[in-house]
């Protein structure tokens, strides 16, 4: 686990495998298999988060989709950054469309900034 306190908030990071995501995939999200990110965000006061990140799956997705590694981590770092932001797709599909806009944006930036 990595905890990163920005502010007031702090969020924690949690690297797992396929078999513990697809617990939490299926307690949380009523979802089958195994997935890339889930986020958790609590608010209180401060704003605390968690993101359980599967590095199989974004392995897989970075094979499937023809990226690196590096490229569909950062993709899926920043979509559970818009999360914590309280950009949502699955609740209010009217965000979906300018979630991944911006979730693209933001990649795009960042691979500009790294070369």
């Amino acid at each position: 686990m990595v905890q990163k306190e920005i502010g007031n908030a702090v969020v924690d990071v949690f690297f797992v495998g396929e078999r513990t995501m697809r617990k939490l995939n299926e307690a949380f999200r009523n979802s089958s298999g195994s997935t890339d990110v889930l986020t958790f965000v609590y608010k209180d006061e401060d704003l605390y988060g968690e993101l359980f990140l599967c590095p199989a799956v974004v392995a897989k997705n970075a094979q499937k989709f023809g990226c690196s590694f590096e490229e569909e981590l950062l993709r899926v770092v920043i979509h559970a950054a818009l999360h914590l932001a309280g950009y949502d797709h699955e609740f209010d599909v009217s965000q979906s469309e300018i979630m991944f806009e911006k979730q693209e944006a933001y990649l795009k930036e960042v691979e500009h900034h790294d070369g």
